[in-house]
């Protein structure tokens, strides 16, 4: 910006060269004016012109500084001293730049405003003023934008307290080919570990000594000291949120990350039916009466008709099933039964389709079977609640599904008042159903199935002795955490974009402070978003976790631990939504 004075020189000397009045003497006196005047502009306005040149183009690199650095770490105080240190770089004062961050009114952009202001001396220009230098100012705008890139985070780690929120140990390594590995605090890769991802972004410091970290396709791309580096960006998901309502309402718990603890729902646990009656179904080898018509003793089997259960139990209440070593049962259906327990000492029992509840404890042990042919929309209710409802001894298989076969069609809802516990050696396949309830912990040590649906665990799910753990569009919502060891085979995959099963996406969700372990051998594949922002995993011992096959797997923990061997190879689960993050773009704005 140059001074209005040596405009007015300017206009002055005009007017004296067009003036045709006056006298010779007078013209001669005001020509020697006229010739200095306008040798001070000339001088005057050559340096004014020169400083608003070179101040502007220091304003704009200064500008474009600025909104990279405030881009990548949305601080203010970063953003204001690396555009100073552009301005001193080229020889001005940092007292010479003022830094803004401003919005323009018209197009609602964010902007960062660098003015640079210069004093120039003056010279001839002295001659029609007391001033000993004038002002040059100039001003530089660049936009501050983010653009969307391909690589959504394949992990994130949330606390921000710690030194380091990823830490690999003894031979450990995380491949995430394609993606980004995000951290609010800072990532440990130590001799004889390795990280491989497309970018990696930390809080705090990356402590990297042997250059174990390999990103692709821009080498080196690794972000340290960055503000909000990692982020919950699912936490908002409205089916994510009211999944973790059902959760709250069996733990009690009032999370703090939601309005009104996240309670405002209604619990999806079933109640058992009160059984009114004193009436027992005993299943032995002394059948009589109409009974004895249903057994046969050459194979100790009994096949007992749905009408015969109607017309002797009285809308099928039993108070007591009794069956003896040795017996085999079919309680065909359709039939509605309500039963008070099950006393399994029998070689078998098969229950046809039917609604069925159970107010006691089911102990299924030494081989024995117990299956449900579960109909379509049969709801499956057990009660005891407060202890253990369904326990499988070893050897033993409690299925809902004829002869444990996967399931194939779903069920209404699967209601279980209390624990659920197999031991090894044991099989336990779920039914298909939209929910699940257990109102206690899921404790598998046997091999298990899972038929797809969302499963709404109070407690913790665990497995520790081994056995395989399979099924596909699953959702599992706990109260407490996640365990396995013991060399645990996991196959498990959260439902897709399309399914009816679960939310799309995500496989594992639980917002417990208590930590998520894997171990002791296990083999694991994911498929799907293990999202635990307030637990602290650790993967040890030589477990691995990997994504199923071409599928996704993703974390959202509060950190992460790698240790004794363990690999964690990840994939991106682009569907879902959040998912993406983002890199810095600016321009210089008009």
């Amino acid at each position: 910006m140059i001074p209005a004075w040596i405009h007015s020189i300017a206009a002055v000397s005009r007017h004296l060269r067009d003036s045709t009045r006056g006298g010779v003497a007078l013209i001669g006196a005001l020509s020697l004016t006229t010739l200095v005047g306008m040798g001070a502009f000339a001088v005057e306005a050559t340096r004014g012109y020169a400083a608003d040149t070179q101040n502007q183009r220091i304003a704009d690199m200064a500008a474009l500084a600025g909104a990279l650095a405030y881009n990548v770490n949305s601080n203010t105080s970063q953003m204001t001293a690396t555009a100073r240190s552009v301005v001193v770089a080229q020889g001005l004062p940092a007292t010479a730049a003022d830094v803004q961050l401003v919005t323009d009114a018209p197009t609602s952009r964010q902007l960062v405003q660098v003015t640079v202001t210069t004093a120039v001396p003056l010279a001839l220009g002295r001659v029609f003023t007391s001033a000993l230098s004038y002002d040059v100012t100039a001003v530089g705008s660049a936009t501050t934008t983010a653009t969307t890139t391909t690589a959504p985070p394949c992990i994130a780690t949330l606390d921000a307290s710690p030194t380091y929120g990823i830490t690999l140990d003894g031979g450990t390594s995380i491949t995430a080919p394609g993606c980004a590995i995000n951290t609010n605090s800072g990532v440990t890769v130590p001799w004889g570990t390795t990280i491989t991802a497309k970018q990696v972004n930390a809080g705090k410091t990356v402590n990297n000594p042997g250059s174990g970290i390999t990103t692709s396709p821009t080498s080196n791309n690794i972000v340290q000291n960055k503000s909000n580096a990692a982020s919950d960006w699912i936490s908002a998901d409205t089916n994510l949120q009211a999944l973790l309502c059902k959760v709250n309402q069996l733990s009690g718990y009032s999370d703090p990350d939601y309005p009104g603890g996240n309670t405002a729902c209604t619990t999806p646990l079933v109640s058992a039916t009160s059984v009114v009656t004193t009436s027992d179904l005993n299943l032995n080898y002394s059948a009589s009466g109409t009974l004895l018509t249903y057994f046969n003793s050459s194979t100790n089997t009994y096949d007992i008709p749905a009408s015969y259960i109607n017309a002797t139990y009285s809308g099928g209440n039993i108070r007591n099933l009794n069956i003896s070593g040795g017996i085999t049962a079919y309680i065909r259906g359709p039939v509605n039964l309500n039963i008070g327990s099950v006393n399994m000492g029998g070689t078998a029992l098969h229950f046809g389709s039917g609604n069925i509840s159970i107010s006691g404890k089911i102990d299924v042990n030494g081989g024995a079977l117990v299956d449900f042919d579960v109909g379509v929309g049969n709801t499956i209710t057990f009660g005891h609640v407060g202890g253990t409802s369904i326990n499988a001894g070893g050897g033993a298989k409690v299925c809902f599904t004829v002869n444990c076969v996967a399931p194939t069609v779903a069920a209404g809802t699967f209601s279980v008042g209390g624990d659920v516990i197999t031991s090894g050696g044991s099989t336990i396949v779920f039914p298909k159903a939209a929910t699940h309830v257990i109102n206690g912990n899921l404790s598998l040590n046997g091999s298990s199935t899972f038929g797809s649906g969302s499963y709404i665990i109070k407690g913790n799910f665990t497995n520790n002795t081994g056995g395989t753990m399979s099924g596909t569009d699953l959702t599992f919502a706990m109260g407490g955490t996640f365990t396995l060891s013991g060399g645990t085979s996991l196959d498990l995959a959260a439902p897709g974009a399309l399914s009816s099963y679960g939310i799309p996406g995500i496989l594992f969700a639980t917002k417990s402070a208590a930590a998520t372990t894997i171990g002791g051998g296990s083999n694991n594949k994911y498929a799907g978003l293990l999202y635990a922002p307030k637990s602290n995993m650790i993967v040890s011992g030589g477990g691995s976790m990997s994504a199923n096959g071409g599928a996704c797997l993703m974390m959202i923990l509060n950190r992460l631990t790698l240790t004794g061997g363990g690999a964690t190879a990840t994939g991106n689960c682009a569907s879902l939504s959040g998912s993406s993050s983002s890199t810095a773009s600016v321009s210089l704005f008009k």
